[in-house]
């Protein structure tokens, strides 16, 4: 009965000292009136928090509080991939696509192929873009910020889970350089450009992503979980 109840105390604890730094976090991202996020409205603002206050609470309640947010943290990488792969290039300020770039399959040049790409990929942004594709590049910059947000989250919640920021940050970094180079691969042979991977370690990332994949389960059912619990804290 004791174990039982310093189990849940220990649990309790950790939920209210990942949720500080969630918030926190979340405080200083909409503070920011550089970023797309900051630039947002209130309304919206208190919605992408309330989401992210609402899969906190759901990873601590599932029976596997690290598997859960382990298979957030997957389902938002691969997310953040496929709009990361076009602004991960050379001085970029974001660390994150700085680190990805040391990777193989990882080219940082995507971004120079967007007139081959953005017809494919984003054609109906291109249907409303200008000359510069201003729509597109919006689009990209957007979806980017927002689930790097979300991944950055679910890596400070799986750190509080393993009490330990290295791990929790070693973690993040695999599945990132992974789905990266999987989503630049994918791009490039749909749109008849150039390999970065040969066949060898093209099949080797797609064995690995469909495990990572696999193990996250229907991003949609999980998506919708989170926001039905975000929609309940808000009325």
């Amino acid at each position: 009965m004791n174990n039982r109840r310093n189990e849940s105390i220990r649990s309790f604890s950790l939920a209210d000292a990942a949720e500080a730094r969630v918030a926190a976090v979340l405080g200083e991202t909409f503070a920011d009136a550089s970023s797309m996020l900051g630039d947002l409205n209130p309304w919206t603002q208190r919605i992408i928090r309330s989401e992210n206050m609402a899969k906190l609470a759901l990873v601590f309640e599932a029976e596997e509080p690290a598997e859960a947010c382990y298979r957030d943290l997957i389902r938002e990488i691969d997310t953040e991939a496929e709009s990361g792969i076009y602004i991960a290039r050379p001085g970029s300020p974001y660390r994150h696509l700085a680190r990805v770039l040391e990777e193989r399959g990882v080219s940082g040049q995507l971004y120079e192929e967007i007139d081959v790409v953005a017809p494919v990929v984003f054609a109906d942004e291109v249907a409303h873009s200008g000359d510069d594709l201003d729509l597109v590049w919006v689009t990209v910059e957007a979806r980017h910020e927002r689930a790097h947000l979300d991944a950055t989250v679910s890596e400070i919640i799986m750190s509080h889970l393993l009490d330990d920021a290295d791990v929790a940050r070693d973690m993040t970094n695999a599945i990132r350089a992974l789905h990266y180079a999987f989503h630049e691969d994918v791009v490039r042979r749909r749109c008849d450009l150039p390999a970065v991977l040969d066949a060898r370690e093209r099949r080797d990332v797609e064995i690995m992503v469909g495990e990572f994949v696999a193990r996250s389960g229907d991003y949609g059912a999980r998506a919708e979980e989170i926001r039905q619990r975000a929609e309940a804290s808000l009325k």
